[in-house]
């Protein structure tokens, strides 16, 4: 999940919002605005109601921030860097790099989240009755507390990538010693929440709530997604462990960005079997590099007259890595989906390879066979 726009820096955590924030905070306010406020709180211009409906929703905003800011400051405490916090359509997401050092690590880093959410909301719940729920500040701020608290409880069900479903990660890990046991068992129990929240979506959705039941689907759609993710992440993990980067990479050799592309097919493409190309300009220094399918979509004109480099894409956000280093760190790579290379092998200055998608699950399979000869 990528961040739209930039806030700013909390804590020194830098801080995004993704465009879908605008359909949760729309429809919070018109639900606040349209409904909510106007049957707690009688007698109120429509424009009342419509600014009460913008602080609902910024305040619910900030609380989800505040959670994911927990996360992220607790992680960073026990040496993991935070990448970014990003809210979007379901939440936040604290963006955490590096591996938790143990269980009892993880249950921190994952329980203080719930626990923030569950003292706002507290004291929303309290500041209701201070100010008195036929207030437009008590109606507000008992809505903010009693909607974290649901958040808190919902946020501790025992499922991945829930963070109940973390600390259940933490107990097993704790108990095993095994990190991937304890990841397969949190991303099943994530599936069956999430599976069974689509149970409960459809029986909504009979009932004739017909927006509530597309909201459950949905939620439980994402949580069936990245538990599926998580457990995927975890059996590369394992599959990856002891391998090194010289063992999952593909050969590459640098070639020249300047060929015009119908050149550059004849000299190098026709003659291999390589999907891709590590290209060099005339410097000396590499540029880019280009796929197959990249040069297939060049019209025939322009096969003839433009160089390859007008085409490539940019190595800026490729991980550098080397050849002796564990493969496992190519994990924690955050490429976009669609790329195809995962690292760009460096030795001693020189580049030597690529690290590919494709590369990477030839050479786990190979692992596997390897594994089950010996």
């Amino acid at each position: 999940m990528r961040s739209t726009f930039t806030l700013g820096r909390i804590g020194g955590v830098k801080v995004g919002i993704n465009w879908s924030v605008l359909v949760i905070a729309g429809l919070i306010t018109v639900s606040l605005a349209g409904g909510i406020l106007p049957a707690t709180v009688a007698g109120r211009s429509d424009a009342e109601y419509l600014i009460g409906g913008v602080i609902g929703a910024i305040g619910l905003l900030g609380s989800i921030l505040a959670h994911e800011l927990g996360h992220a400051l607790m992680g960073r405490r026990h040496g993991l860097e935070v990448e970014s916090i990003p809210l979007w359509l379901f939440g936040g997401l604290a963006q955490l790099d590096g591996e938790l050092p143990s269980a009892r690590v993880e249950a921190k880093v994952a329980g203080i989240g719930p626990a923030i959410s569950l003292f706002v909301g507290v004291v929303g719940v309290g500041a209701a009755f201070v100010f008195g729920t036929s207030s437009m500040a008590g109606a507000l701020m008992g809505w903010l507390g009693l909607v974290n608290v649901v958040l808190a409880v919902f946020n501790l069900l025992p499922g991945a990538p829930l963070d109940g479903g973390r600390l259940l990660h933490a107990f097993i890990w704790g108990r095993t010693g095994d990190r991937h046991k304890a990841t397969r068992s949190a991303s099943a129990a994530g599936r069956v929440i999430g599976y069974g929240l689509m149970g409960i979506g459809l029986f909504q959705f009979m009932l004739g709530s017909v927006v509530g039941g597309l909201w459950t689907g949905t939620i439980a759609w994402v949580l069936v997604t990245a538990a599926g993710a998580e457990a995927r992440h975890s059996q590369l993990q394992s599959g990856l462990s002891g391998l090194t980067i010289e063992s999952v990479m593909e050969p590459r050799e640098p070639v020249p960005d300047w060929l015009v592309v119908e050149e550059f097919v004849l000299r190098y493409v026709l003659p291999t079997r390589q999907s891709l190309f590590l290209l060099v300009g005339f410097d000396g220094r590499l540029s880019g590099y280009i796929s197959i399918k990249d040069l297939a979509r060049v019209n025939e004109d322009d096969r003839l007259i433009q160089p390859v480099r007008r085409y490539s894409r940019s190595l800026a956000e490729v991980p550098v890595v080397a050849p002796h280093e564990q493969a496992q760190q190519i994990l924690n790579a955050r490429q976009a989906a669609v790329s195809p290379v995962l690292a760009l092998v460096i030795d001693g200055g020189d580049p030597v390879g690529l690290v590919t998608r494709s590369g990477l699950s030839g050479a786990l399979e190979r692992a596997r066979l390897v594994g089950r000869r010996t």
